[in-house]
């Protein structure tokens, strides 16, 4: 029997078995993190401890960095054993290995090709560094992603104006965030932003699985070379099975910051590394903020009535005035003033929202529908924003596309990434018939767009999949930056099916001068 004909019985025999074919060791395809303007980080996953190379290229054709990987055994990257039956075969894989390269002594606004070669494969790829203060920056912002394998197959509610809640959205959630990702990688943005709920559940390997999925694997290789600048959600602290107890909440911040590598925010405490970090890009800065609890514990000020932090025994920061979180976030506010053109803040929990979590903190269900994962504490940080000329606020949360103005600071609930689309839960519409739990509101998708339709066929409006593109440029020495809400419409025939799928802009566009 010839060698090639043996090799298609072994694979038939594997495929009728049902068991899993070893294609490759490489299990996050690489991805860069942390830019800055002489620096970026390479990073991959793999299921076994070989080494790889990385080697980076100079616009000029130059080797400017050369060097092998040092893999790292990451336990906390590891399978929970009720996840075990729905991995293929039914067999545990056991913990991988991160590869971490930082490349250093690289030029400022420079792109550079870089290639990975893994265990005989090679990815090549490019990245490019930050930009001096006179650049142009382009850069996206979205929320509520929450990845999960049950994606496929599951679409959200779509609840019309005035009329049915009850109905679902056209395509399920893993065709959304897919599409979502397509038109930002058409826009080659310098870097994106996630304001939280990366996944659905954040102890959960399989969801962070299909989060790279979308990102560094099957679906697209947007993070191989634009880098994603993540927030803590509420969804990155829960466990899954064991909810938010101190050790799931644990588990999964562990998993989060085993993926990704933020500046350090100099705290010297590591249960905070990744979690609040200041990035500067060009002339702009984005400041992110761990929102997902309050202190004291089940009070006014809690964003979350089931998540311990830091004084409860937890390890989620406070952000409340006197908190450690709060003081270092007054210091790069002041400091940003006095650098950069345009600052920008993003955290998870949205302050001003006619969602379900923007009733007032308290006991879920009750008559007044107060919530016990509100966004109305984080409130208490919009003196701060008005006193230090923050130009705009990112959070989800709420799951819609939401835009506030309070004493000229804009805040967006963006929360339109690839999971739910919710309708208002207060106000004019709200499914509780209670009154408006947001009086700032200047646009809401589920009235502002309104949908058009011919039979079956959507022409235009409605609330669907998307997220904000933030452009910030100079004419002649006058900077703007201009804030443009995009959602991803399905274009669809006659009889209803989606064809196509485009770029389309709320009317809401938003543009600030320096």
């Amino acid at each position: 029997m010839n060698r090639m004909l043996l090799c298609c019985l072994v694979a038939l025999t594997i495929s009728m078995l049902n068991l899993p074919i070893a294609l490759s060791d490489v299990i996050v395809s690489p991805y860069v993190q942390n830019p800055t303007r002489d620096a970026m980080t390479i990073l991959w996953a793999t299921e076994t401890d070989a080494p790889g190379s990385l080697t980076v290229i100079s616009p000029d054709g130059q080797v400017s960095h050369q060097s092998t990987s040092v893999p790292e055994l990451k336990l906390e990257l590891g399978y929970h054993p009720t996840e075990v039956a729905g991995l293929p075969g039914g067999k545990d894989p056991g913990s991988p290995y991160i590869h971490r390269i930082r490349v250093t002594s690289l030029h400022p606004g420079t792109t550079y090709h870089y290639t990975v070669k893994q265990d005989g494969e090679i990815f090549s790829r490019q990245f490019r560094t930050a930009p001096n203060v006179t650049a142009s920056v382009r850069f996206v912002v979205y929320a509520d992603c929450e990845t999960e394998p049950e994606s496929t197959g599951t679409a959200a509610d779509w609840a019309a104006p005035f009329g049915n809640s009850e109905r679902k959205y056209i395509v399920d959630q893993t065709e959304g965030y897919r599409q979502n990702i397509q038109v930002i990688q058409s826009r080659n943005p310098d870097f994106i932003a996630i304001a939280g709920d990366i996944v659905e559940k954040g102890g959960r390997q399989r969801d962070w699985d299909e989060f790279w999925r979308h990102n560094s694997g099957e679906f697209s290789n947007i993070a191989s070379s634009i880098p994603i600048l993540p927030a803590v959600g509420n969804h990155e602290n829960y466990g899954g099975i064991d909810g938010y107890t101190i050790e799931a909440a644990r588990r999964s911040l562990r998993k989060y910051q085993a993926y990704f590598e933020t500046p350090d925010n100099s705290t010297g405490n590591a249960a905070f590394e990744d979690r609040f970090y200041r990035v500067d890009y060009g002339p702009i800065t984005l400041i992110t903020v761990d929102a997902t609890d309050g202190a004291p514990d089940k009070s006014q000020a809690d964003t979350n009535f089931m998540l311990l932090g830091e004084n409860d025994g937890g390890e989620a920061p406070d952000f409340n005035p006197g908190s450690t979180q709060y003081q270092w976030l007054e210091r790069q506010l002041a400091d940003a003033q006095k650098t950069s053109r345009f600052t920008f803040v993003q955290f998870h929990h949205s302050p001003y929202s006619i969602g379900p979590h923007g009733f007032p903190a308290g006991s879920a269900g009750n008559a007044h529908g107060e919530d016990n994962q509100s966004g109305q504490p984080t409130r208490v940080l919009s003196p701060l924003f008005e006193k230090y000329g923050v130009d705009a606020v990112f959070c989800g949360h709420d799951e819609t596309y939401e835009h506030s103005v309070v004493n000229g600071v804009h805040y967006y609930d963006i929360g339109i990434g690839g999971d739910g689309l919710r309708g208002p839960y207060s106000g004019r519409d709200g499914s509780t018939k209670l009154p408006s739990t947001n009086p700032f509101q200047v646009f809401l998708a589920h009235l502002n767009a309104p949908e058009v339709w011919q039979g079956n066929k959507l022409i235009s409006g409605g609330k669907h999949y998307g997220h904000l593109e933030v452009n910030v440029t100079s004419d002649n020495g006058t900077w703007q930056v201009e804030l443009t809400p995009v959602y991803v419409f399905p274009v669809m025939n006659e009889t209803g099916k989606v064809v196509d799928w485009e770029r389309r802009i709320y009317d809401d566009v938003e543009v600030l001068r320096d």
